[in-house]
């Protein structure tokens, strides 16, 4: 990648639907972009990076899935943030993995509902919404352990209640036509009198909108 076109990524008024276009449109600026993003230590290149690559992984997965074993790796950066951007890219590709390898981290991925950074821990059950949606197949597992999130979250009690609030909303999108639909709606209703408000109003929406 040229000096020009970095310092345009590195800029804080970055252009990210320019540079999506970009990437969509061209395979060499696209592996640029993902190199950036894996190995520039300046942060406002390689988050930049990561606004561009989250965008079109979204409506073009198929674009990075040879990159799949670049994203795992970031699970087990030291650096949160590439934690975070490992958890987003790998959801968003669950939709075009056709080989299945996200049967092979799906252990690895859930234990960042416990990472040592809380919002990562945020980050990983808000990306679970994409993953139930495009793995019936895998919503028993996500859904068993989301109901454990009590005891295998060692955050502060204030931290653990607004993580359910992020539990809450991945039961609203598959509560209807699960199997768990029982044990979710004991949640809900157990959240509906959490110490915190988002989490509390949450889950009385909820039951609103389902009892």
């Amino acid at each position: 990648m040229n000096k020009e076109t970095l310092d345009s990524i590195r800029d804080k008024n970055i252009d990210v639907e320019y540079f999506s276009y970009q990437a969509i449109k061209d395979p060499s600026f696209r592996e640029d972009v993902i190199c950036e993003l894996l190995t520039n230590k300046d942060i406002m290149v390689y988050y930049h990076c990561y606004y561009i690559v989250s965008k079109v992984s979204e409506i073009r997965p198929e674009l990075f899935y040879d990159h799949w074993n670049d994203f795992v790796s970031l699970l087990s950066h030291k650096n949160s943030y590439h934690r975070d951007i490992g958890l987003t890219i790998l959801a968003n590709l669950v939709s075009v993995d056709e080989n299945f390898y996200f049967d092979n981290i799906l252990k690895e991925y859930l234990k960042h509902i416990d990472d040592e950074k809380f919002m990562t821990a945020q980050c990983c059950v808000k990306n679970l919404i994409k993953i139930v949606k495009g793995r019936k197949d895998l919503r028993g597992v996500i859904v068993q352990t989301l109901l454990e999130v009590e005891k295998r979250v060692s955050y502060h009690e204030k931290q653990r209640e607004l993580l359910k609030f992020d539990v809450l909303n991945v039961f609203d999108e598959i509560l209807e036509k699960s199997e768990y639909k029982d044990d979710m709606i004991s949640f809900i209703k157990d959240c509906s009198n959490s110490i915190s408000p988002k989490t509390k109003r949450k889950a009385k929406e909820l039951i609103k909108k389902y009892f």
